[in-house]
This record gives structure tokens, C-alpha cells and sequence, in this order.
């Protein structure tokens, strides 16, 4: 009607009056008729709208237009001033933080990244240091091997003997801390694949059989001819730290190292006569620097370790002990069929070198004559070589029966490629590497390259035992 239509374009002019300034304001540009025929539209169409109104002095009026049921419109205006800046504070506030958490996101990136540099870092450093270390003392210990076994009088032997087990002391620790180190950077990574688990035990029985004989215990070994689906060198690790912790508190009877077999998995248990431990003890054996309370030169790391290691390849490990009667840590892993090409199994006693020639090549001097000294005391003829270049003009006059050579050479040579090379000139010659870096990418090219890995510090009965094996092959 004239009267909505006059009454709509009063408000729409006191509206735009408003906004632009209050009563009497400019609202030429304005298109009032535009205005009317919007609400006019929707009067008759009987729809309800909704629109705000800003004004200025800040205030902030929404308004509601909605159809009455027996016709007309019912319009309201409600200030919603303080709602809209309560709004727009929650959005400052929400945008705010966003910003913050982005931020914060940002910057637990940069210290996570940071932090894993860190990590690398030590590992690569320990590991550095550890190959550093390991050189003098891998002389050391060789040296003190030989003095020992050349001493005739029972107090001077003794003396030896503890020089040696001090040695070794530094040489688990060194070590210890070397493997934590790449546990906790994730450096280990396990290498699954099947082996026939005498393979394992075998050469642990020759190598702890001489250290139970020196303490006048008795220690037995199962033969066992199952396969095991594992990682051999790291699952080796595991029940070398068992063995060692029995040879170790052991002080009269004997160690037993068995396997059982349980379904479709294999127990491989290491059994002492030790003092046993205590209910309190069994608890926290496994954490790291905690040391048995019967004495010893335990460094409390073995078990943590060996524990963390099967933690890597998912074989659970278990403890049973009676104070006083002794102890029994048993791993468990995944049991597989035989191969097709099963590789033979070595002897399980050490006995006596042969006497053979060796060829020796180390760029340390101190080391290469301990291991001159060593093998010689044990009957072996040697060429001892200091350089690659060194050992073809010792070859090219003698022709060794096996090799020993250092991983690491000068001028960035290894002894893996010196062994490609002395191989080409002579034919499949047996051969060991030894090195003190425990990577994973060492040991699959020694194996690839057909050799046996040592690790310095060169333990002289693991190295007496692979000559016997070679030797009397």
C-alpha cells in the first residue's frame, strides 16, 4: 500500500541518514527507492531477511524481518553491538592462536631436527673415538696376551692376568657405550634372514669354553641342528652379554648353554651356578649401570643392552633365578625350516693353531707388532705389513695361508679391496677383517667378500679360535 511504501522509505532514510552521519546527513548517492523494493519484495513474497546495520558511533543493529501468519511483516532490531566485538575478540583471539601453536609447531620441528643432528653427531663422534681407542688399545691387549703366556712364575702370570682383565674392562665399556649410543640414535637396524643356529652357538662355545677353563668351571654346550629366523650377528650379541655374566659371577660348578625348542620358536638359555640374584635385583638387572651386588667387573651395561637389542628384533627375553642356586637368561626367537645350502657348522673346541704362514696387514705400527709378537708365540710364520703396496711385495716371495688385514688402510684404502686384489693374484685365500667400526655396511661388504669379521680390541682367544678353524679346515 502508499502507507507501507511511505513507511519503508522513512526508515530506509533515517537507515542510511544514520549510517552515514546521523539526521540530516547526505544520502544523495543513495538509492532509497532500491532500498524500499527490497523489503517490498519480501513483504509480499512473505520471506523473512536478515541484515545488520553498522553506525557511527560503533554501534552494531541487526535486523530481522519476518512474515506474520494472517499476513503483514513483523521487523525487530536488536543491538547486537556487544556480541559482534565479543566475536571479533574470539577471532583475534582463535587467529592469535593459531599463529602461536604454528609457531610453536615451528619451532619443536627445528629442536626435534636439531636434536637428531645431535644424535648423528655423537654416534659419529663415539664411533670415531671408539676406532681411536680401540687401536692402542687392541696393541695393549694383544701385548699383554703374550707377556702373559711367556711368564713362568704363578704371581707374575697373575699380574699379567689382570692387566688383561683390566683391559678388558675398558675394551666393554668403550664398547658398551658405543652400542647405546647407536641404539639411541637408531643406528641398528636388524638384518632377519634364516641360519642354522649351531652356526651362532658353536664358535660362543669355543671362545667361552677357554674363559670357564682359566676359572676351573665346567661349561657344557648342546649341539642343536633347528634353524632360527633372526638377525645373527645382533642375536649373538644377546647371549654373548649371557654368557659373559655367567663366566663372570660364576665361582664354582659350572655354565650350560642350551637351546629348547617350543612350537615354532627356539629358547636359547644360558644356566650358571652362580650366587643367583635377588628378588629385589631382578627388577632392575637390566637397567643400565646397575651392577650386581656379589662383585666382579661387571660395567652394568651388558644386560641393558642385550635387552634393548631384542627389544630391536622383537624376541622376548626372560630371567629365572634362586639366590644362592644360581640363574638361568633364555631369549627366544622365531624357529624356520633348514635351507636348501646349509653352511657348515665350525668346531666347537679351539685346540692349537697350526702352524702356518700369516699375512698381517695393519698401518698401525704398535698393532702390527703386537700381532706379530702374538702369532708367533703361537708357532705362526709372519709377514707382517704395514701398507698394501707393503704386502704384494712380501707375497710376491711367500705365499701365505691366510690373511688378516686391517679394514681400514692408508690413502683411503681397505682391506676388503686388498683382498680382491691378493685373491686375484693367488687364488681363494682364507681370510679375516678386523676393524673397531661395528656398522652394518662394514660387515655385509666383509661378508660379501667372503671373509670372517673381527672387531677390535681383538680378544686373542677369538682369534686363536678362527685360526684353528681355518687351519684345521
Amino acid at each position: 500500500s502508499d502507507l507501507a511504501r511511505f513507511a519503508l522509505r522513512n526508515m530506509a532514510l533515517r537507515n542510511m541518514e544514520a549510517t552515514r552521519g546521523g539526521a540530516g546527513a547526505d544520502v544523495s548517492d543513495v538509492d532509497v527507492e532500491q532500498e524500499v523494493q527490497r523489503r517490498l519484495l519480501h513483504m509480499r513474497a512473505g520471506t523473512p531477511h536478515l541484515s545488520e546495520r553498522r553506525f557511527a558511533d560503533g554501534a552494531i543493529i541487526e535486523i530481522r524481518g519476518n512474515p506474520m501468519p494472517g499476513g503483514g511483516f513483523v521487523a525487530t532490531f536488536t543491538d547486537v553491538t556487544d556480541f559482534r566485538r565479543t566475536e571479533d575478540e574470539l577471532k583475534g583471539i582463535a587467529e592469535t592462536l593459531e599463529q602461536r601453536v604454528a609457531n610453536r609447531t615451528t619451532e619443536l620441528a627445528q629442536a626435534s631436527a636439531a636434536a637428531q643432528r645431535a644424535s648423528r653427531d655423537k654416534t659419529r663422534f663415539l664411533a670415531a673415538v671408539s676406532h681411536d681407542l680401540a687401536q692402542p688399545l687392541n696393541a695393549a691387549r694383544l701385548f699383554a696376551h703374550t707377556l702373559t703366556q711367556q711368564l713362568s712364575e704363578g704371581h707374575q702370570r697373575a699380574l699379567g692376568s689382570q692387566v688383561e682383565g683390566s683391559l678388558t674392562a675398558a675394551e666393554n665399556l668403550l664398547g658398551g657405550l658405543l652400542d647405546i649410543s647407536r641404539l639411541d640414535a637408531g643406528g641398528l637396524s636388524p638384518t632377519l634372514a634364516p641360519f642354522a643356529i649351531n652356526d651362532l652357538l658353536a664358535p660362543l662355545t669355543a671362545e667361552f669354553r677357554i674363559l670357564a677353563d682359566e676359572k676351573g668351571l665346567r661349561f657344557r654346550a648342546s649341539s642343536c641342528r633347528l634353524w632360527a629366523n633372526s638377525d645373527p650377528q645382533l642375536l649373538r650379541r644377546i647371549v654373548q652379554n649371557f654368557l659373559a655374566n655367567a663366566v663372570r659371577y660364576t665361582k664354582d660348578g659350572g655354565v650350560l648353554l642350551g637351546v629348547r625348542r617350543r612350537s615354532q620358536t627356539l629358547r636359547i638359555e644360558v644356566w650358571d651356578s652362580g650366587p643367583g640374584i635377588e628378588i629385589a635385583d631382578q627388577a632392575i638387572i637390566f637397567e643400565e649401570f646397575r651392577r650386581l651386588r656379589h662383585g666382579g667387573q661387571g660395567l652394568g651395561l651388558g644386560l641393558s643392552i642385550a635387552e634393548r637389542l631384542a627389544q630391536l628384533l622383537g624376541h622376548p627375553i626372560d630371567l629365572r633365578s634362586v639366590p644362592g642356586r644360581g640363574s638361568c637368561f633364555a631369549i627366544t626367537v622365531p624357529a624356520c625350516a633348514p635351507q636348501q645350502i646349509a653352511a657348515s657348522a665350525p668346531r666347537d673346541s679351539i685346540g692349537e693353531p697350526i702352524l702356518q704362514r700369516i699375512l698381517v696387514v695393519d698401518n698401525d705400527a704398535s698393532v702390527l707388532a703386537a700381532m706379530h709378537g702374538l702369532l708367533s708365540s703361537w708357532g705362526c710364520d709372519v709377514l707382517a705389513a704395514a701398507s698394501p703396496s707393503a704386502a704384494f711385495d712380501l707375497v710376491a716371495t711367500h705365499t701365505p695361508a691366510l690373511l688378516l688385514l686391517d679394514y681400514h688402510l692408508d690413502f683411503e684404502s681397505t682391506g676388503v679391496a686388498l683382498l680382491k686384489q691378493l685373491r686375484a693374484k693367488m687364488g681363494d685365500i682364507p681370510a679375516a677383517i678386523i676393524t673397531a667400526d661395528h656398522s652394518e655396511a662394514i660387515r655385509r661388504e666383509v661378508e660379501t667378500a667372503g671373509a670372517w669379521l673381527l672387531h677390535k680390541p681383538l680378544r686373542p682367544l677369538a682369534l686363536k679360535s678362527l685360526l684353528a678353524r681355518l687351519g684345521n679346515r
